[in-house]
């Protein structure tokens, strides 16, 4: 049974790590079904407000997939995807702008602004510039375009440092500017890796509804606590990683490569997953190493 006196302990204990921490850096990706419930919403939002209380500057990079989807059915669209990747044509990059920036993007802002946290909607298209995206299609190998799917071939990173001078929490979308001044949809697990080198975050986190990288896909408590770059290429080849989670570890291996210190894969969905992974027990979802 928890007393007050154990409560406080848990405060304690937590000291050396606030210290170490105060003054950093942190680059999180919010996505997945975690966005969608209440909840999740509540227990990450609420994990964000508190990191900014003790002194911790939080970039939020969030995706909007499950929202968008529903969208593009009730226009009659299917969702495709290839290799992981959105296909978006000129219909559905105009649902994807509608839903993150319209519907997303102000609903996080209130959130954390009723938490007491000062933040600010930040289009992608001010930070992010690209280029159309080309892939392989995984039955012949040859390049396949994903229409309006963008690669970053460059971050602003001013808008963002304007909005943490404040102190407030950037809030942005997975969109890019590209030729032309065309709306470009960028995965946003790899908008967030570009974002947190370009500012040298001390950490990055992913959020989503897994436990990480998992050595077996039926089986949630198979998570893998630490993965090296060769590891991860080893799981790639045996079809251990796939789908959604390829953008994800190659997104987290450039980012230690910009200078990222330190990059997790965290469980949105278990209560107050940031501050466990942060302040109580590291070894909670995956990191990834060089």
């Amino acid at each position: 049974m928890e007393t007050p006196s154990s409560k406080a302990q848990i405060l304690a204990d937590a000291l050396p790590q606030l210290r170490a921490l105060k003054g950093s850096l942190l680059v999180i990706k919010y996505g997945g079904s975690v966005i969608e419930e209440t909840v999740y919403a509540d227990s990450i939002l609420t994990d964000i407000a508190f990191l900014r209380y003790v002194g911790i500057s939080v970039v939020l990079v969030h995706g909007g997939g499950k929202a968008i989807s529903n969208k593009m059915r009730e226009a009659g669209l299917a969702p495709k995807f290839i290799n992981g990747l959105r296909y978006t044509d000129k219909k559905t990059i105009s649902i994807v702008d509608s839903v993150l920036t319209k519907v997303i993007n102000p609903q996080i802002v209130r959130n954390l602004t009723e938490r007491g946290t000062a933040a600010s909607p930040l289009p992608g298209k001010r930070v992010l510039s690209g280029k159309k995206h080309l892939t392989l299609s995984p039955t012949d190998g040859q390049k396949v375009s994903l229409g309006f799917v963008g690669d970053i071939t460059r971050v602003n990173k001013a808008p963002v440092v304007a909005i943490l001078k404040k102190g407030s929490v950037p809030v942005i979308t997975p969109l890019a500017s590209g030729p032309g001044g065309v709306t470009l949809n960028i995965n946003a697990d790899i908008a967030a890796a570009k974002i947190a080198g370009e500012l040298k975050a001390s950490h990055l986190i992913f959020l989503s509804d897994v436990n990480g990288i998992l050595e077996d896909a039926q089986h949630p408590d198979s998570t893998i606590p630490k993965i090296s770059q060769a590891e991860i290429q080893a799981l790639r080849n045996a079809g251990v990683i796939d789908g959604g989670m390829l953008p994800k570890v190659s997104a987290s291996i450039d980012a230690l490569k910009k200078g990222v210190k330190r990059v997790k894969l965290l469980n949105g969905q278990i209560a107050h997953s940031i501050l466990i992974d942060l302040f109580v027990e590291p070894k909670t979802g995956t990191e990834v190493v060089l």
